[in-house]
């Protein structure tokens, strides 16, 4: 079927702007919401690529940027509409910092903040220690993990991770309201992303044990059917304690000291207490303490090859917050070890360089940004920055093989592969920081474009964004809830031509990898969602949006 391709939200002024056609048209119009044509182009043609299948033909309007509401129009088939304006991501990245609200796991919704998606409490009884004689352990709190009601300690961290580093990184990120309960502080009120994030925070102090060490998770043994979180009421068990869990909440921890210590000193202090903890837990403890799920259990394992990378971020974390010398020398140890290990293992599904990895799996690259903080007065600063620098180079090549300018190969197409394009305009972000290149802000403006509907899906993957954002999550609450739409930016996993599911398999299996997908509730290898695919794009909506404040 012939289709126009657009961002279904829309486009900033002065930023790059494209459709792309997947059908042969050598004209291009754009008209407003009266009918009228404000703009006439000339279409290119790309031509077909692996990723999407399509011949493809590209309508670019960058010299366009009259504020309004648009379609674009080709041999009379027209887009959905569309936006341009100074303000037009200002809503999504409301509902991509709100959704963590809605996520929250015990006794933190209020119906005033959560309307009609409120629920009763949840998981608010002690979890019984796995494999132990002892006595249960309060961990309510924190956030649900994805589209079930788990909650897990890496992943968690990973996620408190990308959004406090884009408060580091971009100060305006503190700036966005997005109407969630206040919390107060020494003489005022913390910001809402400083709010939301300390929720998580409280339940990984919570995480922690006395010696230190950090659980791994806290779920029930298997997990729950479609239910109401509150309606969840199996036992909650504590799985064990993994060297992963411990050194991520030590870096962590850390860095969360560097941002909250400007608002509430005692908080600070005792998150910094706690990650000396558990990165003295870690020097006692050199040998990795890798973690699998139990015989029996299903719930989310989050199981790792190695702790070295986790290590490598919490030493450098630890060192960019104290400036103490002995964590600089641990981070350059773990990053030898870490090179060593790369060179002779081929586990990554990742495909860049191990030290622009973002992800709960490979933490490299979170280490790389505490780094990267400290700037020049390190000896390895021009190594980091071109650790960004080559894989945004590879990132813009890819860019090149495609009609839609995305800066993913067809082997990215994994699942979570909307995950793997936001960590990649991570690393695009922060190579736009060190060197300046139109190339860079091009390739995050098509990612971004991406996301939000130019793609052979014709698709916005955030919920209530867009005029055929999906609709139907892999998440437990949004599916019996009896609310029609779910609540708005939750990000979809996305295509995956792994198709795991019995309902993805409905996908043909022929298909290009951007169309292996569909907007199904039963599709949980295409279509779930997670804490740590919303967070790489509020880190990515910040950068590009304090830039744009800048100008």
């Amino acid at each position: 079927m012939k289709a126009v391709y657009v961002n279904q939200v829309g486009y900033l002024e002065g930023s790059s702007k494209k459709a792309v056609l997947n059908f042969a048209a050598p004209d291009f119009e754009i008209i407003d919401d009266k009918e009228n044509v404000v703009y006439r182009g000339r279409t290119g043609h790309f031509g077909t690529d692996d990723i999407s299948g399509e011949d493809t033909y590209v309508a670019e309007f960058n010299d366009f940027n009259k504020p309004g509401k648009y379609r674009v129009t080709a041999d009379g088939v027209k887009s959905v509409s569309f936006e341009i304006a100074g303000n037009v991501y200002d809503k999504l990245m409301k509902d991509i910092c709100k959704c963590f609200y809605f996520l929250r796991c015990g006794d933190a919704l209020d119906e005033k903040y959560a309307g009609v998606y409120y629920h009763k409490p949840c998981h608010m009884s002690k979890a019984t220690v796995y494999g132990e004689d002892c006595e249960p352990v309060d961990v309510t709190g924190g956030w649900h993990d994805a589209g079930d009601f788990g909650r897990y300690s890496t992943a968690g961290a990973v996620a408190v991770a990308h959004l406090l580093y884009g408060v580091r990184f971009f100060k305006s990120l503190l700036d966005v309201k997005f109407d969630i309960p206040a919390v107060k502080c020494d003489g005022g009120e913390l910001p809402d992303i400083l709010s939301e994030v300390k929720v998580e925070l409280d339940f990984l102090l919570k995480m922690q044990r006395e010696n230190g060490s950090v659980w791994h998770k806290v779920t029930t043994f298997n997990h729950a059917p479609f239910v109401m979180p509150e309606d969840d009421k199996e036992e909650l068990f504590l799985f064990p304690v993994s060297s992963m869990a411990t050194a991520d909440v030590a870096a962590v921890f850390a860095l969360a000291y560097t941002v909250y210590k400007e608002y509430d000193k005692a908080y600070a202090d005792r998150l910094m207490n706690a990650a000396l903890k558990a990165y003295e837990w870690l020097t006692e403890n050199p040998n990795p303490l890798l973690f699998k799920n139990a015989p029996g259990s299903n719930t989310g394992e989050y199981g790792e090859f190695e702790d070295i990378s986790n290590r490598f971020w919490a030493a450098a974390s630890l060192y960019e917050a104290t400036g103490e010398e002995d964590y600089y020398a641990d981070a350059i140890l773990q990053r030898e070890r870490l090179e060593n290990f790369d060179s002779v293992t081929q586990f990554k599904l990742y495909q860049g360089g191990v030290f622009t990895a973002l992800g709960w799996g490979d933490v490299a690259g979170l280490g790389c940004l505490s780094l990267l903080l400290i700037g020049d007065k390190i000896k390895i600063s021009e190594e980091i920055n071109k650790y960004f620098l080559d894989e945004a180079d590879r990132l813009c090549d890819n860019g090149k093989r495609n009609g839609f300018g995305l800066c993913m190969d067809k082997k990215d197409f994994i699942w979570g592969s909307n995950m793997e394009l936001l960590k990649y305009l991570m690393v695009l972000t922060v190579a736009d920081g060190i060197s300046h290149r139109d190339e860079y802000k091009k390739a995050i403006d098509a990612g971004i474009d991406y996301i939000l509907g130019c793609n052979s899906m014709d698709t916005s993957y955030v919920t209530g964004n867009g005029e055929k954002a999906f609709k139907n999550p892999h998440l437990r609450p949004t599916a019996v809830d009896n609310i029609e739409e779910p609540w708005p930016g939750l990000v979809s996993g996305g295509p995956n031509v792994g198709l795991q599911d019995e309902r993805a398999r409905e996908v043909p299996k022929d298909s290009a990898p951007m169309k292996c997908y569909l907007d199904h509730i039963d599709c949980y290898s295409l279509n779930e969602i997670t804490i740590y695919w919303n967070s790489p794009f509020v880190f990515v909506l910040a950068g590009l949006l304090e830039k744009k404040r800048r100008k």
